[in-house]
C-alpha cells in the first residue's frame, strides 16, 4: 500500500506540468521572469508571531488559506526566515504557486548560523546549508535564497564579512555542481554606517564569488514622509550603476498609528523602480510589536485569520502600483562591479581584496549527479542567469534503437501520437488522483498534556554533541547563539558571557525623548536608526519559552520528589 501511495504522490506531482510558474532569472540588476517579463517584488514576510522553531512550510491546508488572502493583497513574494528541508513541503510551495506567488528563504536556521562575534564558516554549516538548497532548489517558485540575515550590525562584526561571502561562493558553487538551475544567492543586511561598504564588499571580484543580489532592512520611511525626510533619496543614489538586482528585504515602518505604505509609491513608481526591484513588507501575523497585517484566534496561527486595517490600506496601496519595467530582450545594461571598500579603523575592518582572504571550503565530500536536476513540476529548468538566447536540437532527435537507422515519420503522425499520448497521461493523471484522494490515510496527532515523557530537546546543555543529535531541534536555552527571524540578526540570549549581543530596546513602537524616558507609542516623529523589529519579538518570545520550560521542569522535580517520598 505504501509503494502504491508514492506512486500516486509522484505521479501527481508530475500532473502539476500544467500549473507550473514561470522561474525568476536575474540580467543586469534587475530580475526578470523566464518569460522575459520584469519582475518587480511585492512581498510580505510570512512567519508565525508564536513559533521558535524552522518548520515553516509544512501545514498544507493553512498553506492554502493564507496564500489566498496573501495573494488578494496583491502580493508575489513571501519572504520565510527558516525551513526544515528534511520535511515535506510540497503542499505549501504548490499552494504559493498556484497565487502565482514566489518564495525567497533563508539559508541559515535556528541551530545552523554565522557567529557575529566568531564568524567561522566549517564544513558543518556548508553541509546543513547545502541540504537547504537540496530541499528548495525542485520548486519553480523558490525566487532567491538568503545566505545570511543581519549578521553584521555595526564597525567591530564587519569581520564577519568574508564568512558571508565565502557561504554565498561555496553555495553558488554547489548549486553549480548539483546541475540545479542557477537560483539568485544574496543576502539580506541592517541598514547602518556600514552597509555602502558591505553592499560594495559583497559585490566585489567575479561572479563565482560576488552576490547576486543585494537586499536590506529599512524601516525610514514613517507615515506621510518623503525621499529625503526618509532617506530613500540615499539609498536610491547608492543604487546608481549597481550591477545586481537591490530590494528593500524588510519594510514598513509603524512609527504612526494606521500605516498607509506611501513608500511603496516611490519604490514602484518613478522615484525609485529603475534602480530598487521592490519591497517585503514586515510582516503577515500580529506580535508583540503590532507590526501584524492579520490576527489569528490562537498561538498556532492556524485557521483563517481576522484581515487587520492594516492589511486593507497595503491591498488598497498595491492596487495603484503595478510597474511593468522593460523587456529583457530590449534590456542591455553596462554596469561594472563594485571596488573591494579598503580596510579602515573604526570604519571597515576587512582587507581590500577580490577574493583571497574568502575562507572558502570548496566542494570536497559533494558528489556530482550523472544527469540534470528536474524540478517540482517535472521540467527540466534552464538557466536562471540570462546570457543569451538559443536551444538545443538533440532533445528533437528520434532514434531508431540499435541499428543505428533513422526513422521517419511524418508530420501528421507525429502530431496524433503526441495528442494521444497527452489524452492517456491525463487521463492517469485522473485516475490516480481518484484513487489517491480515496486512499489517503486521515490521521490526527494528538499530544496528552499529563504526558511525562520529556520534551524534544531536553537534555542537559552541558552533555550536547553537535555532531550527534537531531540537525533540526527545539530551541532549549542552551549556550548558542541563535541566528533566526526577520533580523533574525541573531536569537540571543541576553547574558554577560554570550557575545554578539544588540543593545537592549523597547518595543519598536518607542523611543527615547531628549530625557531619556520613552515617549508615547505613536510620534509624528522620524525614528532614529534601529535594528528591524523581529529582533525583540523574537527574544521576546524566547524568553517566554524559557519560562514555560522552567516552570514545567519545576513542577516535573516536584512530582518526582513526590513519587520519591510516596516510595
Amino acid at each position: 500500500m505504501v509503494t502504491i501511495q508514492r506512486l500516486i504522490t509522484a505521479a501527481l506531482v508530475a500532473c502539476r506540468t500544467a500549473t507550473g510558474i514561470p522561474t525568476i532569472e536575474i540580467k543586469g540588476s534587475k530580475f526578470f521572469t523566464s518569460e522575459g517579463n520584469q519582475f518587480y517584488v511585492k512581498g510580505i514576510t510570512y512567519e508565525f508571531a508564536s513559533s521558535l522553531s524552522s518548520s515553516y512550510l509544512t501545514n498544507g491546508q493553512q498553506c492554502k488559506i493564507d496564500a489566498k488572502l496573501i495573494g488578494a493583497t496583491g502580493a508575489n513574494v513571501v519572504r520565510v526566515y527558516s525551513i526544515d528541508p528534511t520535511l515535506n513541503l510540497d503542499e505549501c510551495m504548490q499552494a504559493f504557486a498556484d497565487e502565482g506567488i514566489y518564495v525567497i528563504c533563508d539559508m541559515s536556521t535556528p541551530t545552523f548560523f554565522i557567529n557575529r562575534e566568531k564568524p567561522i564558516w566549517t564544513l558543518n554549516l556548508r553541509n546543513q546549508f547545502a541540504k537547504v538548497l537540496d530541499g528548495l532548489h525542485k520548486y519553480d517558485n523558490l525566487l532567491a535564497l538568503f545566505a545570511g540575515n543581519e549578521v553584521i550590525n555595526d564597525v567591530n562584526t564587519t569581520i564577519a564579512a568574508p564568512a558571508i561571502k565565502a557561504v554565498i561562493a561555496d553555495m553558488k558553487g554547489y548549486r553549480d555542481l548539483m546541475q540545479y538551475r542557477k537560483i539568485p544567492i544574496g543576502y539580506s543586511s541592517t541598514d547602518e554606517t556600514t552597509t555602502n561598504l558591505l553592499q560594495n564588499y559583497l559585490d566585489c571580484g567575479n561572479e563565482d564569488i560576488a552576490a547576486d543580489f543585494f537586499a536590506l532592512d529599512n524601516y525610514g520611511w514613517c507615515g506621510e514622509s518623503s525621499m529625503a525626510k526618509s532617506g530613500y533619496d540615499a539609498l536610491y543614489a547608492r543604487a546608481n550603476g549597481y550591477d545586481i538586482p537591490i530590494f528593500l528585504s524588510e519594510t514598513g515602518c509603524n512609527h504612526v498609528k494606521n500605516r498607509s505604505f506611501n513608500d511603496q509609491v516611490a519604490l514602484l513608481g518613478r522615484d525609485m523602480n529603475d534602480r530598487y526591484s521592490g519591497s517585503i513588507i514586515y510582516e503577515w501575523t500580529m506580535g508583540v510589536n503590532k507590526y501584524g497585517l492579520v490576527e489569528y484566534s490562537n498561538d498556532q496561527a492556524t485557521g483563517t485569520p481576522k484581515l487587520l486595517a492594516d492589511y486593507t490600506a497595503l491591498q488598497s496601496r498595491w492596487s495603484t502600483l503595478n510597474p511593468v519595467g522593460v523587456k529583457a530582450t530590449a534590456y542591455d545594461p553596462t554596469l561594472t562591479k563594485r571596488d573591494c571598500p579598503q580596510s579602515t579603523s573604526g570604519v571597515w575592518l576587512v582587507e581590500a581584496k577580490a577574493g583571497t582572504e574568502i575562507p572558502t571550503l570548496g566542494l570536497s565530500g559533494f558528489t556530482a549527479p550523472t544527469g540534470r536536476q528536474a524540478s517540482a513540476t517535472g521540467r527540466i529548468p534552464t538557466s536562471s542567469i540570462i546570457v543569451g538566447s538559443g536551444s538545443s536540437s538533440d532533445s528533437n532527435k528520434l532514434e531508431s534503437g540499435r541499428s543505428g537507422g533513422s526513422t521517419k515519420l511524418g508530420g501528421g503522425a507525429i502530431a496524433g501520437i503526441v495528442m494521444g499520448a497527452i489524452f492517456l497521461f491525463l487521463v492517469m493523471c485522473g485516475i490516480l488522483l481518484f484513487l489517491w484522494r480515496k486512499n489517503r490515510p486521515k490521521k490526527e496527532v494528538t499530544v496528552n498534556p499529563g504526558d511525562d515523557a520529556p520534551l524534544k530537546g531536553e537534555l542537559d546543555a552541558t552533555s550536547r554533541d553537535m555532531t550527534h543529535q537531531p540537525i533540526y531541534q527545539e530551541l532549549s536555552g542552551a549556550k548558542y547563539t541563535q541566528e533566526l527571524g526577520p533580523s533574525h540578526a541573531q536569537y540571543e540570549l541576553r547574558t554577560d558571557e554570550r557575545p554578539g549581543e544588540l543593545p537592549d530596546q523597547r518595543d519598536e513602537h518607542q523611543h527615547l525623548d531628549d530625557t531619556g524616558h520613552y515617549a508615547p507609542e505613536f510620534t509624528d516623529q522620524e525614528p532614529a536608526a534601529e535594528p528591524s523589529p523581529h529582533v525583540q519579538a523574537q527574544r521576546r518570545r524566547e524568553m517566554e519559552w524559557l519560562e514555560m520550560e522552567e516552570m514545567r521542569m519545576r513542577q516535573r522535580r516536584e512530582q518526582l520528589m513526590k513519587q520519591g517520598g510516596a516510595g
